[in-house]
């Protein structure tokens, strides 16, 4: 019966190719998969930023895990500072060529104005230790946009208030910031000017 054997070979081959997709159901090399690489014009996201976070008892996520240390740019959603703790909305804030590719990428306008392009397209908020220490970096604009360090109490504060003059010493949740993690744990905050 030459007839069965194709179809027999066929569903050995489906067997094999189904045996060695992983168990959460990628084929190796896909995006999704642990050898996958996609193609993208802004930063690839670590497995940290990818990985959502396991729900808790009440139903709500638990605390996302802390970025790794270094310099990291994006939001300050909140602080809260008896638990020594942010919540963090990481962005990319991207300059020249890799700007330019981001914004042609997202539909928006280029050349992009001011030489920059902030992309932010993972909702995810992370949780972030801050040291009782942490330095407070600020714009003075009365000394041309130069940065001076500020106190932690009125920076906390201005987080707790929607509007804030363009020129406020502290403005909040209105702008982005660069956090410095050292050991886990945040050990600087400085505001990004943005013309």
């Amino acid at each position: 019966m030459p007839v069965r054997r194709p179809a027999v070979a066929l569903l050995i081959v489906l067997a094999i190719l189904a045996a060695a997709c992983g168990e959460d159901g990628t084929t190796p090399g896909s995006p999704t998969g642990s050898g996958g690489v996609t193609a993208s014009a802004t930063p690839e996201p670590t497995a940290s930023e990818t990985e959502a976070p396991e729900p808790s008892e009440t139903g709500s996520p638990t605390p996302a895990a802390a970025l790794e240390d270094g310099r990291h740019f994006g939001y300050i959603r909140s602080i809260d500072v008896e638990a020594q703790t942010m919540r963090f909305d990481l962005a990319y804030f991207l300059t020249g060529e890799e700007a330019n590719d981001a914004a042609a990428e997202h539909g928006d306008e280029v050349p992009v104005p001011n030489d920059y392009y902030i992309v932010n397209d993972n909702p995810r908020l992370r949780t972030l230790d801050v040291d009782p220490g942490v330095e407070v970096w600020v714009i003075d604009w009365a000394d041309c946009c130069n940065l001076v360090e500020g106190e932690i109490q009125p920076f906390v504060d201005a987080f707790g208030t929607r509007h804030h003059p363009w020129d406020a010493l502290y403005q909040g949740r209105r702008a982005p910031y660069w956090v410095t993690v050292r050991d886990g744990t945040v050990v600087e905050i400085e505001v990004q000017y943005l013309p």
